[in-house]
Protein backbone atom coordinates (compact mmCIF):
# COMPACT_ATOMS: atom_id res chain seq x y z
CA UNK A 1 0.00 0.00 0.00
CA UNK A 2 1.78 3.47 -0.89
CA UNK A 3 1.22 5.64 2.20
CA UNK A 4 2.65 8.21 1.00
CA UNK A 5 1.33 11.74 0.60
CA UNK A 6 0.45 13.03 -3.13
CA UNK A 7 0.87 16.02 -5.05
CA UNK A 8 -0.87 17.14 -8.60
CA UNK A 9 0.61 19.72 -10.18
CA UNK A 10 -1.10 21.90 -12.77
CA UNK A 11 -0.16 23.57 -15.79
CA UNK A 12 2.39 23.42 -18.66
CA UNK A 13 5.55 23.11 -16.50
CA UNK A 14 8.59 22.41 -18.73
CA UNK A 15 11.07 19.25 -19.06
CA UNK A 16 13.44 20.84 -17.06
CA UNK A 17 10.89 21.94 -13.94
CA UNK A 18 9.35 18.12 -14.19
CA UNK A 19 12.53 17.32 -13.34
CA UNK A 20 13.02 19.30 -10.11
CA UNK A 21 10.21 18.79 -9.28
CA UNK A 22 10.32 14.90 -9.09
CA UNK A 23 13.11 14.93 -7.37
CA UNK A 24 12.51 17.57 -4.34
CA UNK A 25 9.17 15.78 -4.08
CA UNK A 26 10.96 12.27 -3.67
CA UNK A 27 13.59 13.59 -1.34
CA UNK A 28 10.69 14.59 1.32
CA UNK A 29 8.34 11.34 0.25
CA UNK A 30 5.69 12.74 -2.23
CA UNK A 31 4.62 11.15 -5.05
CA UNK A 32 3.81 13.93 -7.66
CA UNK A 33 1.48 13.81 -11.31
CA UNK A 34 1.19 16.31 -13.58
CA UNK A 35 -1.91 17.60 -15.67
CA UNK A 36 -2.87 20.08 -18.11
CA UNK A 37 -5.40 22.97 -16.80
CA UNK A 38 -8.12 21.82 -18.92
CA UNK A 39 -7.57 18.13 -17.41
CA UNK A 40 -7.21 19.56 -13.55
CA UNK A 41 -11.25 18.68 -12.38
CA UNK A 42 -11.56 15.44 -13.67
CA UNK A 43 -8.53 14.57 -12.01
CA UNK A 44 -9.38 16.08 -9.15
CA UNK A 45 -12.51 13.86 -9.12
CA UNK A 46 -12.34 11.37 -6.92
CA UNK A 47 -8.59 10.77 -6.91
CA UNK A 48 -6.26 10.86 -3.69
CA UNK A 49 -4.61 14.07 -3.94
CA UNK A 50 -3.17 15.72 -0.58
CA UNK A 51 -1.45 18.67 -2.61
CA UNK A 52 -2.33 20.48 -5.22
CA UNK A 53 -0.06 23.30 -7.19
CA UNK A 54 -1.57 25.83 -9.47
CA UNK A 55 1.19 26.97 -11.85
CA UNK A 56 0.12 30.21 -13.92
CA UNK A 57 1.29 32.34 -16.51
CA UNK A 58 -0.98 35.19 -15.84
CA UNK A 59 -3.02 36.34 -13.07
CA UNK A 60 -6.13 35.06 -14.83
CA UNK A 61 -4.65 31.07 -14.17
CA UNK A 62 -6.22 32.38 -10.67
CA UNK A 63 -9.68 32.04 -11.40
CA UNK A 64 -8.95 27.88 -11.73
CA UNK A 65 -8.19 28.46 -7.82
CA UNK A 66 -12.51 27.98 -6.65
CA UNK A 67 -12.74 25.39 -9.30
CA UNK A 68 -10.28 23.40 -7.64
CA UNK A 69 -11.74 23.95 -3.88
CA UNK A 70 -14.55 22.76 -4.86
CA UNK A 71 -13.55 19.83 -6.32
CA UNK A 72 -10.99 19.17 -3.46
CA UNK A 73 -12.01 21.12 -0.05
CA UNK A 74 -9.49 20.80 2.27
CA UNK A 75 -6.51 20.24 -0.12
CA UNK A 76 -3.84 22.61 0.64
CA UNK A 77 -3.05 24.20 -2.62
CA UNK A 78 -0.22 26.33 -3.39
CA UNK A 79 0.52 28.71 -6.56
CA UNK A 80 3.78 28.88 -8.79
CA UNK A 81 3.95 31.79 -10.66
CA UNK A 82 6.79 34.19 -12.26
CA UNK A 83 4.80 37.02 -11.72
CA UNK A 84 5.45 38.01 -8.37
CA UNK A 85 3.32 41.53 -8.28
CA UNK A 86 1.62 41.91 -4.73
CA UNK A 87 -1.94 42.44 -6.16
CA UNK A 88 -1.21 38.70 -7.64
CA UNK A 89 0.18 37.31 -4.46
CA UNK A 90 -2.98 39.47 -2.65
CA UNK A 91 -5.13 37.72 -4.78
CA UNK A 92 -4.31 33.98 -4.72
CA UNK A 93 -4.21 33.71 -1.25
CA UNK A 94 -7.69 35.93 -0.85
CA UNK A 95 -8.89 33.03 -2.94
CA UNK A 96 -7.78 29.86 -1.23
CA UNK A 97 -3.86 29.43 -2.07
CA UNK A 98 -1.66 28.28 1.12
CA UNK A 99 1.76 29.85 -0.30
CA UNK A 100 3.23 30.92 -3.67
CA UNK A 101 6.41 29.94 -5.10
CA UNK A 102 8.48 32.02 -7.81
CA UNK A 103 8.98 30.73 -10.98
CA UNK A 104 11.29 29.66 -12.62
CA UNK A 105 11.32 27.33 -9.47
CA UNK A 106 14.47 27.46 -6.70
CA UNK A 107 14.72 23.71 -5.11
CA UNK A 108 15.13 25.04 -1.47
CA UNK A 109 12.43 27.25 -2.02
CA UNK A 110 10.00 24.66 -3.20
CA UNK A 111 11.09 22.35 -0.44
CA UNK A 112 9.79 24.82 1.92
CA UNK A 113 6.56 25.02 -0.09
CA UNK A 114 6.29 21.14 0.23
CA UNK A 115 6.98 20.75 3.88
CA UNK A 116 4.40 23.64 4.54
CA UNK A 117 1.81 22.06 2.35
CA UNK A 118 2.37 18.37 3.96
CA UNK A 119 2.08 19.54 7.55
CA UNK A 120 -1.07 21.52 6.43
CA UNK A 121 -2.21 18.37 4.79
CA UNK A 122 -1.79 15.85 7.80
CA UNK A 123 -3.18 18.78 10.56
CA UNK A 124 -5.46 21.42 10.89
CA UNK A 125 -6.13 23.68 8.09
CA UNK A 126 -4.72 27.13 8.09
CA UNK A 127 -2.11 26.10 10.84
CA UNK A 128 0.71 29.33 10.35
CA UNK A 129 3.92 29.23 11.37
CA UNK A 130 4.62 29.87 15.21
CA UNK A 131 8.17 31.53 14.82
CA UNK A 132 10.55 32.96 17.16
CA UNK A 133 12.21 36.47 17.23
CA UNK A 134 15.15 36.78 18.82
CA UNK A 135 16.36 40.63 19.82
CA UNK A 136 19.52 41.64 20.19
CA UNK A 137 20.98 45.08 21.73
CA UNK A 138 24.61 46.43 22.31
CA UNK A 139 24.75 48.28 25.45
CA UNK A 140 26.97 50.14 23.75
CA UNK A 141 28.82 50.91 20.30
CA UNK A 142 31.29 48.91 19.27
CA UNK A 143 30.41 45.54 20.33
CA UNK A 144 29.98 43.91 17.21
CA UNK A 145 26.14 43.37 17.65
CA UNK A 146 25.16 43.89 13.90
CA UNK A 147 27.94 41.64 12.92
CA UNK A 148 26.64 38.90 15.72
CA UNK A 149 22.80 39.72 14.51
CA UNK A 150 23.77 39.52 10.50
CA UNK A 151 25.49 35.94 10.81
CA UNK A 152 23.41 34.33 13.73
CA UNK A 153 20.30 35.04 11.19
CA UNK A 154 22.49 33.30 8.60
CA UNK A 155 24.14 30.27 10.38
CA UNK A 156 20.09 29.45 11.79
CA UNK A 157 18.83 29.77 7.77
CA UNK A 158 21.47 26.60 7.80
CA UNK A 159 19.55 24.54 10.32
CA UNK A 160 15.54 26.14 10.82
CA UNK A 161 13.52 23.84 8.89
CA UNK A 162 11.75 27.24 7.97
CA UNK A 163 12.68 31.04 6.55
CA UNK A 164 14.89 33.02 8.76
CA UNK A 165 13.82 37.08 8.54
CA UNK A 166 16.40 39.31 9.62
CA UNK A 167 14.88 42.96 10.57
CA UNK A 168 17.28 46.02 10.78
CA UNK A 169 15.57 48.59 13.84
CA UNK A 170 18.93 50.42 13.86
CA UNK A 171 17.24 53.13 11.74
CA UNK A 172 19.72 55.57 11.12
CA UNK A 173 22.59 53.25 10.50
CA UNK A 174 20.78 50.42 8.33
CA UNK A 175 24.39 48.70 8.55
CA UNK A 176 22.72 44.99 8.31
CA UNK A 177 21.92 45.42 3.86
CA UNK A 178 25.69 46.55 3.81
CA UNK A 179 26.85 43.86 5.83
CA UNK A 180 25.25 41.68 3.54
CA UNK A 181 26.11 44.17 0.31
CA UNK A 182 22.72 44.60 -0.77
CA UNK A 183 20.95 47.45 -2.31
CA UNK A 184 17.17 47.39 -0.60
CA UNK A 185 14.26 48.93 -2.74
CA UNK A 186 12.51 48.23 -0.06
CA UNK A 187 12.59 49.18 3.52
CA UNK A 188 10.42 48.88 6.84
CA UNK A 189 9.52 52.42 5.88
CA UNK A 190 7.28 51.23 3.57
CA UNK A 191 4.57 49.99 6.79
CA UNK A 192 4.49 53.70 7.78
CA UNK A 193 3.86 55.24 4.49
CA UNK A 194 0.81 52.26 3.54
CA UNK A 195 -1.90 53.68 1.82
CA UNK A 196 -3.77 50.53 3.26
CA UNK A 197 -4.24 47.45 5.30
CA UNK A 198 -0.64 46.19 6.33
CA UNK A 199 -0.77 42.56 5.74
CA UNK A 200 1.65 39.32 4.86
CA UNK A 201 1.76 39.98 1.54
CA UNK A 202 2.74 43.09 1.76
CA UNK A 203 5.27 42.98 3.90
CA UNK A 204 6.71 40.41 2.03
CA UNK A 205 7.36 43.18 -1.14
CA UNK A 206 8.87 45.05 1.31
CA UNK A 207 11.92 42.63 2.21
CA UNK A 208 14.72 41.62 0.04
CA UNK A 209 15.76 38.07 -0.40
CA UNK A 210 19.83 37.15 0.39
CA UNK A 211 20.03 33.45 -1.23
CA UNK A 212 17.30 31.02 -0.86
CA UNK A 213 15.20 31.24 2.64
CA UNK A 214 16.80 33.86 4.24
CA UNK A 215 14.65 37.73 4.22
CA UNK A 216 16.15 41.01 5.43
CA UNK A 217 13.63 43.79 5.93
CA UNK A 218 15.79 46.80 5.73
CA UNK A 219 16.46 50.18 7.45
CA UNK A 220 15.01 52.96 5.47
CA UNK A 221 17.42 54.41 2.76
CA UNK A 222 17.39 58.24 3.45
CA UNK A 223 17.79 58.82 7.35
CA UNK A 224 14.96 60.95 7.81
CA UNK A 225 12.15 58.29 6.20
CA UNK A 226 13.51 56.60 9.72
CA UNK A 227 10.70 59.36 11.41
CA UNK A 228 7.61 56.93 9.78
CA UNK A 229 8.80 53.87 11.59
CA UNK A 230 7.39 54.06 15.25
CA UNK A 231 6.37 51.76 18.11
CA UNK A 232 3.42 50.37 16.29
CA UNK A 233 4.99 49.86 12.81
CA UNK A 234 7.83 47.61 14.39
CA UNK A 235 4.91 45.82 16.68
CA UNK A 236 3.33 45.17 13.12
CA UNK A 237 6.03 44.05 11.49
CA UNK A 238 7.54 41.25 14.21
CA UNK A 239 4.40 40.01 14.54
CA UNK A 240 3.45 39.48 10.49
CA UNK A 241 6.98 37.91 10.67
CA UNK A 242 6.17 35.46 13.36
CA UNK A 243 3.77 34.15 11.08
CA UNK A 244 5.63 33.57 8.22
CA UNK A 245 9.39 32.76 9.78
CA UNK A 246 11.01 30.12 11.59
CA UNK A 247 13.26 32.42 13.26
CA UNK A 248 13.26 36.62 13.15
CA UNK A 249 16.33 37.67 14.00
CA UNK A 250 15.90 41.87 15.23
CA UNK A 251 18.87 44.24 15.29
CA UNK A 252 18.46 47.68 17.21
CA UNK A 253 19.64 51.03 17.96
CA UNK A 254 21.98 51.95 20.69
CA UNK A 255 19.59 54.51 21.95
CA UNK A 256 16.95 53.57 23.19
CA UNK A 257 14.18 54.37 20.68
CA UNK A 258 10.54 53.52 20.47
CA UNK A 259 10.96 50.68 18.02
CA UNK A 260 13.63 49.26 20.13
CA UNK A 261 11.40 49.01 22.72
CA UNK A 262 8.70 46.82 20.37
CA UNK A 263 11.44 44.62 19.47
CA UNK A 264 12.21 44.56 23.39
CA UNK A 265 8.01 43.42 23.74
CA UNK A 266 8.04 41.16 20.93
CA UNK A 267 11.22 38.84 21.84
CA UNK A 268 10.80 35.46 22.51
CA UNK A 269 14.75 35.92 23.70
CA UNK A 270 16.71 38.96 24.22
CA UNK A 271 20.82 39.28 23.46
CA UNK A 272 21.80 41.49 25.59
CA UNK A 273 25.53 42.63 24.36
CA UNK A 274 28.15 43.86 27.22
CA UNK A 275 31.36 44.11 27.27
CA UNK A 276 33.58 44.10 30.42
CA UNK A 277 34.89 47.75 30.50
CA UNK A 278 33.21 49.43 33.63
CA UNK A 279 30.85 51.57 31.42
CA UNK A 280 29.36 48.47 29.50
CA UNK A 281 29.01 46.24 32.75
CA UNK A 282 26.98 49.42 34.19
CA UNK A 283 24.38 49.92 30.87
CA UNK A 284 24.63 46.06 30.92
CA UNK A 285 22.96 46.40 34.66
CA UNK A 286 20.62 49.06 33.41
CA UNK A 287 19.47 47.84 30.69
CA UNK A 288 18.43 44.11 32.30
CA UNK A 289 16.54 45.96 35.19
CA UNK A 290 14.98 47.83 31.95
CA UNK A 291 13.60 44.78 30.36
CA UNK A 292 12.20 43.81 33.51
CA UNK A 293 10.43 46.19 33.87
CA UNK A 294 9.06 45.88 30.51
CA UNK A 295 7.61 42.50 31.38
CA UNK A 296 10.32 40.26 29.46
CA UNK A 297 10.92 36.88 31.50
CA UNK A 298 13.78 36.58 33.78
CA UNK A 299 14.43 33.29 31.53
CA UNK A 300 14.49 35.01 28.22
CA UNK A 301 16.86 37.47 28.89
CA UNK A 302 20.51 36.32 28.11
CA UNK A 303 23.60 37.87 28.14
CA UNK A 304 26.46 37.59 25.85
CA UNK A 305 29.95 38.89 26.78
CA UNK A 306 32.23 40.30 23.58
CA UNK A 307 35.64 40.53 23.83
CA UNK A 308 35.73 42.80 21.35
CA UNK A 309 36.78 45.92 23.76
CA UNK A 310 39.16 44.29 26.72
CA UNK A 311 38.26 45.54 29.73
CA UNK A 312 39.37 45.93 33.42
CA UNK A 313 36.24 44.00 35.13
CA UNK A 314 36.34 40.35 36.36
CA UNK A 315 33.74 37.75 34.53
CA UNK A 316 32.35 37.15 38.22
CA UNK A 317 32.25 40.34 39.50
CA UNK A 318 30.35 41.48 35.68
CA UNK A 319 27.96 38.44 36.71
CA UNK A 320 27.20 39.95 39.81
CA UNK A 321 26.84 43.21 38.98
CA UNK A 322 24.39 42.46 36.00
CA UNK A 323 22.26 39.69 37.63
CA UNK A 324 23.37 37.09 34.78
CA UNK A 325 26.07 34.66 34.23
CA UNK A 326 26.94 34.64 30.08
CA UNK A 327 24.93 32.60 27.75
CA UNK A 328 28.01 33.07 25.51
CA UNK A 329 31.37 34.45 25.23
CA UNK A 330 32.21 35.99 21.97
CA UNK A 331 35.61 36.11 21.94
CA UNK A 332 37.76 39.10 19.94
CA UNK A 333 38.39 38.14 16.58
CA UNK A 334 39.42 41.33 14.89
CA UNK A 335 40.50 39.69 11.66
CA UNK A 336 36.99 37.58 11.04
CA UNK A 337 35.07 40.51 11.70
CA UNK A 338 36.60 43.13 9.87
CA UNK A 339 36.81 40.82 6.55
CA UNK A 340 32.95 39.57 6.99
CA UNK A 341 32.29 43.69 7.18
CA UNK A 342 34.08 44.83 4.36
CA UNK A 343 33.37 41.89 2.04
CA UNK A 344 29.67 42.11 2.31
CA UNK A 345 29.85 38.55 3.05
CA UNK A 346 29.00 36.09 5.98
CA UNK A 347 31.39 34.45 8.27
CA UNK A 348 32.60 30.76 6.79
CA UNK A 349 31.05 29.00 9.72
CA UNK A 350 33.38 25.73 8.28
CA UNK A 351 36.76 27.33 8.66
CA UNK A 352 37.34 27.61 12.04
CA UNK A 353 38.04 30.91 14.16
CA UNK A 354 37.38 31.91 17.59
CA UNK A 355 33.99 34.35 16.17
CA UNK A 356 32.94 32.13 13.34
CA UNK A 357 32.62 29.32 16.07
CA UNK A 358 30.77 31.53 18.72
CA UNK A 359 28.26 32.87 16.17
CA UNK A 360 27.51 28.44 15.35
CA UNK A 361 27.63 27.96 19.30
CA UNK A 362 24.81 30.46 19.96
CA UNK A 363 23.08 29.61 16.86
CA UNK A 364 22.99 25.62 18.12
CA UNK A 365 21.21 27.41 21.81
CA UNK A 366 19.08 28.77 19.94
CA UNK A 367 17.58 26.40 17.78
CA UNK A 368 18.14 23.64 20.31
CA UNK A 369 20.62 21.31 18.81
CA UNK A 370 23.83 20.47 18.73
CA UNK A 371 26.82 22.76 17.99
CA UNK A 372 29.13 19.81 16.69
CA UNK A 373 26.39 18.09 14.91
CA UNK A 374 25.59 21.53 12.81
CA UNK A 375 29.33 21.63 12.42
CA UNK A 376 29.66 18.83 11.01
CA UNK A 377 26.83 19.38 8.46
CA UNK A 378 27.87 22.68 7.83
CA UNK A 379 30.33 21.93 5.34
CA UNK A 380 27.51 21.27 2.66
CA UNK A 381 25.21 23.83 3.83
CA UNK A 382 27.67 26.67 3.52
CA UNK A 383 28.66 25.84 0.08
CA UNK A 384 24.86 25.31 -1.26
CA UNK A 385 24.07 28.95 0.71
CA UNK A 386 26.46 30.67 -0.84
CA UNK A 387 26.23 29.64 -4.18
CA UNK A 388 22.84 31.00 -3.99
CA UNK A 389 23.95 33.97 -2.73
CA UNK A 390 25.66 34.77 -5.11
CA UNK A 391 23.01 33.99 -7.76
Amino acid sequence: MDNRQHLLWIGPGDATDRVQIETVARELGIGVAFCRSDQAVDRLDGRAVDIVCLEIAEPAGLSLLQEVHESSPGTPVFVASSDTSVATMRTALQRGATDFVTLPLNPLDLSRVLIKASQLATGPSGRRVSGQVITLYGVRGGLGTTTLAVNLAVRLHEIATGEVAIVDLDLHRGDVAAFLNLSPSQSIAAIGDAPSEVDEIFLHSAMTRYGAGLFVLAAPDKIEDADVVGHNEATLALRLLRTQYAFTIVDTARALTAPTVAAFEQADQVLVLSDLTVPGVRSAQRSVELLERLGVPYGNIHLIVSRLQPGPVQIDDAVKAIGRAPYLIVPRDDAAASAAMNSGTPLNGTSGGGLAEAVTELAAKIAGTDAGAFKRKGGLLRRFFSREARS
